[in-house]
């Protein structure tokens, strides 16, 4: 492997990528601020994630964009003008899994009453080994591969092929080999088609990056960068000073509230590291609605949740009234579902122009802001997909199927980016006022990943060496993947399991005077010290009011 370093690469793509890439209009101060950023030389050297993509590298990367974006602001807001910050890549790693890692109560997200407890947000019951199942690759009719996804209901994608929404089987396996029959009746543009424009259902035709790129939405969104910043100036939004806050902690978005819209992981991310990094984050949920419980027992780190049906006066009227406090209203559902219920950016932009004070909407979605395939719902699988990850991951181990990565990484590198976007847009409107606008994909994430080129030849076979149990097959899930990977990880990676990677916080997850550990963050200051509020809650647990109203 020579003289390849984990830390050196990801120095490379922070400085001579990310920083000098003029479409992220990242500032001359901000850029001033990067030389008081480094990278932890105690972290482990040479790669070890069975990724022939640079998932660590490329994390750690915007690690420090994020963090250095918030030095800056921190320069500004409490005149720490030479406060130093240190990025750690093992952390930075094991933030692309970090949900699997969390302990609640003293036990682990495999404990059977654990997962009893995050279990109910499962109102679809979609995690029998039938519908869980149904999220991943299959051969279709024509040679081809599809990813069929349940989402979070599985039964539309079943139906479609003619399958029973409900079926006892005794095994994964015979699950998959029934489902793989149902879908190799199809082509795979019949498929791609039926799923996303009639059933409404994410699914796509796994490509190669080449393939990807020559599509039509590929050609769309070939020059976007990681995030699109837009600005609408107005003499309406002058500039917003930065809140005024009494704090110890000194973190930059201390004082800034934050609707979060979104489920699932990308969304919930992007605005849990906003309460990581201060922000104060008022999560609406619909309690009526199915959710990744696993995911919201941890994503919910530092916010607040309140039920509103956004179907009801009532529940629409509550979200216009925390709107009309807020900073930043982030999106993170289906590409029109928000605009369909009057909350689009539209709207959202002209309630800040009538108070006087510009808003921050970031928005995210799977495929990108412009081309044919803009409007379709997707997940991180199905982005893996489409973008030609999963061929290379097939590259990797030598094999003539598409293989899906074995960890979410275009979604928590995603909600890297949107929060990297966020403070942008946040310290513009403090200094030229309006409002903004961050636009960021799951696809975008994956096309900046595969443009950083793969691992060597050497360091792939170095891969295969440690990890010889991860060489898996097309219709492996990551359910199914994470079992070999965890089960191997204390051996091929101990450190990244080391205590003080790991924070504990007070949990507010239905017992009293619970705590739960989870992985803490990535980048360390001086001074500022990053961490949450509060632990993670249960959905509907608070007022859909901010604290300083709370009763």
């Amino acid at each position: 492997m020579g003289n390849y370093t984990i830390q050196a690469e990801a120095s490379r793509i922070f400085r001579s990528v990310l920083l000098a890439d003029s479409r992220l209009q990242i500032p001359e101060h901000v850029e001033a601020a990067s030389r008081r950023t480094s990278f932890d030389s105690s972290a482990l050297a040479s790669p070890f994630l069975p990724s022939p993509v640079k998932c660590t590298e490329l994390s750690a990367a915007l690690w420090a964009l994020l963090a250095t974006f918030g030095n800056a602001i921190c320069a500004d807001r409490y005149g720490l003008d030479d406060q130093r910050v240190v990025v750690n890549s093992d952390v930075a790693s094991a933030f692309l899994f970090s949900f699997w890692l969390m302990r609640v109560g003293g036990k682990s997200v495999s404990d059977a009453e654990l997962v009893r407890r995050y279990s109910v947000y499962d109102t679809t019951n979609q995690f029998t080994f039938w519908r869980r199942l149904v999220t991943s690759l299959y051969p279709t009719r024509d040679g081809r591969w599809f990813h069929l996804h349940g989402g979070l209901n599985s039964d539309r994608s079943l139906r479609m092929l003619g399958l029973p929404t409900d079926k006892d089987v005794a095994s994964e396996m015979e699950a998959i080999e029934e489902l793989c029959e149902g879908v190799r009746r199809f082509d795979a543009e019949w498929l791609d088609v039926e799923a996303n424009e009639y059933w409404r259902q994410a699914g796509g035709i796994c490509l190669t990056p080449k393939e990807y790129r020559d599509t039509e939405q590929g050609k769309a969104v070939a020059d976007d960068a990681l995030y699109l910043l837009e600005e609408f100036p107005s003499e309406k939004l002058p500039p917003v000073p930065w809140p005024k806050v009494r704090s110890e902690t000194r973190r930059p978005l201390e004082g800034v509230k934050v609707v979060d819209l979104t489920r699932a992981i990308a969304g919930p991310t992007i605005t849990r590291l906003a309460g990581l990094f201060g922000a104060t984050v008022v999560r609406v949920s619909n309690m009526r609605l199915p959710d990744i419980g696993i995911v919201l027992f941890e994503s919910n780190a530092g916010k607040r949740d309140a039920h509103l049906d956004l179907k009801t006066e009532a529940g629409r009227e509550a979200l216009i009234r925390l709107i009309e406090d807020a900073d930043v209203v982030v999106d993170g559902y289906r590409p029109g579902a928000l605009e369909k219920l009057g909350f689009g950016v539209t709207y959202v932009h002209e309630v800040a122009k009538r108070r006087g004070k510009g808003i921050v909407y970031a928005r995210e979605n799977c495929y990108g802001w412009k081309g044919p395939w803009r409007h379709r719902s997707g997940w991180q699988q199905i982005s893996d997909a489409v973008t030609g990850v999963a061929w290379l991951f097939a590259q990797m181990w030598d094999v003539d199927e598409p293989v899906m990565p074995f960890l979410p990484n275009s979604d928590f590198q995603t909600g890297i980016v949107g929060c990297v976007g966020i403070m942008n847009a946040l310290d513009r409107r403090a200094k030229k006022g309006g409002n903004y606008l961050v636009s960021t994909s799951l696809n975008q994430l994956n096309s900046f990943l595969i443009s950083l080129g793969t691992q060597s030849p050497e360091v792939q076979q170095s891969l295969r060496e440690m990890w010889p149990n991860m060489k898996l097959r097309h219709y492996d899930d990551i359910h199914r993947q994470m079992r070999v990977f965890l089960g191997d990880l204390p051996k091929v990676a101990p450190q990244l399991l080391i205590p003080r990677y790991f924070t504990t916080v007070k949990a507010d997850l239905g017992i009293p005077d619970e705590e739960m550990v989870i992985i803490g963050p990535a980048a360390t200051y001086d001074t500022t010290k990053l961490g949450y509020d509060r632990g993670s809650c249960l959905r509907g647990n608070h007022e859909a009011k901010w604290p300083d109203e709370q009763v």
